[in-house]
């Protein structure tokens, strides 16, 4: 059974003293709605427009704060029903408190004897502003429940879901209807998030269950592009790309999936051990693509352990932000001076690049398919492309062209001074085929 009552060290109940208070609902509805849309809107997204489910549950604990100050109450909470094997119970889906109490947020006991039973059974709102007044409000009173307001919260479809409450240690004469009416209209937007959370876990668990699929076959697979050398006609390479089973998201979905919940690096990580698995069959360096966080993972030493890394290639895409270079750098200085070299990738595609290949100082800078792509007739294209060649020069990096797909964008970027390039017309994504010994 939770307990609320307020107790300090020595044992003895806590005193506390409420002024009166004007109650401004617009006013608390106002200052909610603001928490809600500051959490919202400026907390840090992937590649989905929905705030992440930490910075809803952030908002809902926010929310739930306002309210609490608004009632001048001690604790607010939304209570979630469920049923259990022995019987109905109550679950503490968020709570809020400044002060030491015994009750967290995952709490559950049996909704009986609570006054949030009343709550459920009348559909309506529940106001007590002194339970030693109230004969049926008894056990909240033996509980150290002084005074409650809760309201019920309905689905939107109309179904219940539990219940919104505030409540205090001590009576309060001055709570009223109008307090109800108060979490009546916050009530709503309450639900508003919680469904939101829990249409983003729901997502989060679907995620979690494709890698688990995903991990169980194996996968991903990977198939190798050829890195050809523009001088020689030479392969001296291969980029690892990862495939996922037919007939689902690409490839970029499935790791921004991941990465939203949590699993970026492990699934970036698998698919760096099975590339490399392939080097004995391969000639020259395997390049892996990887993103800044995982770069940084603690995991990335061990999938690369046992590797010849003079043969490895670490290509950063210029679709992730990196917020710490020096950091980035730290991480890489070792694997570096035991022979990994670093590309960047996209190069050209966004401004993001242009500050990976300075900050960076790569070892293959690559310039991005939107930039190979009819350059053969287009002059400002080769007059990037012939700047990036230079720079490439003074700083001993090697320049690969992506997406070469024509003759004449070959023989542009050759007469460009372009060493490396890669390309559906130089050679296509493939599996792997290993030799059978005899």
């Amino acid at each position: 059974m939770l307990t609320f009552a307020l107790r300090s060290r020595d044992g003895l109940h806590a005193r506390r003293t409420f002024s009166t208070r004007a109650l401004k609902p617009r006013a608390a509805v106002a200052e909610a709605s603001e928490v809600v849309t500051s959490a919202t809107t400026t907390t840090p997204r992937t590649s989905s427009p929905a705030a992440s489910p930490a910075a809803r549950h952030c908002a809902l604990d926010a929310l739930l704060e306002t309210t609490r100050r608004q009632m001048g109450a001690d604790l607010t909470y939304v209570a979630e029903l469920g049923a259990a094997q022995d019987g109905s119970q109550r679950r503490l889906r968020a709570v809020v408190t400044p002060l030491p109490l015994p009750v967290r947020t995952g709490d559950a006991e049996p909704l009986a004897g609570t006054l949030c039973e009343r709550v459920v059974r009348s559909r309506d709102a529940v106001v007590v502003p002194d339970t030693g007044a109230d004969r049926a409000a008894a056990s909240a009173r033996a509980r150290g429940i002084g005074a409650y307001v809760g309201v019920p919260l309905h689905r939107s479809d109309g179904s219940l879901y539990g219940t919104l409450c505030s409540l205090s240690s001590r009576p309060d004469a001055g709570l009223r209807e109008r307090d109800a009416e108060v979490l009546r209209v916050i009530a709503g937007v309450v639900m508003e998030l919680v469904e939101e959370e829990d249409a983003a876990e729901a997502r989060r668990r679907a995620v979690l269950d494709r890698l688990a699929g995903l991990d169980a076959t194996g996968g991903p697979g990977i198939v190798y592009q050829p890195v050809v050398d523009l001088r020689t006609s030479q392969h001296v390479g291969a980029e690892a790309l990862s495939r996922f089973p037919a007939g689902t998201a690409t490839p970029d979905v499935w790791f921004a999936d991941a990465a939203r919940v949590g699993a970026g690096a492990e699934l970036e990580l698998r698919a760096v051990r099975t590339a490399l698995a392939g080097l004995p069959h391969l000639p020259g360096f395997v390049s892996v693509n990887l993103s800044p966080a995982t770069l940084l993972d603690p995991g990335l030493a061990r999938a690369l352990a046992g590797a010849p890394l003079d043969r490895v290639v670490v290509e950063v895409t210029e679709h992730a932000a990196i917020d710490d270079y020096a950091g980035l750098l730290a991480a890489l200085e070792p694997l570096r001076a035991a022979g990994l070299r670093v590309a960047v990738d996209d190069t050209g595609a966004g401004y993001a690049s242009l500050r990976h290949v300075l900050a960076i100082l790569p070892d293959f800078i690559k310039l991005d398919i939107s930039l190979v792509r009819g350059l053969d007739g287009d002059r400002a294209r080769r007059a990037l492309a012939a700047g990036l060649v230079t720079f490439a020069e003074s700083t001993d990096a090697a320049i690969v062209a992506e997406g070469i797909e024509t003759a004449e964008e070959l023989a542009v970027l050759q007469a460009l001074g372009v060493s490396h390039g890669q390309g559906y017309h130089l050679a296509r994504p493939a599996p792997l085929v290993v030799p059978v010994a005899g």
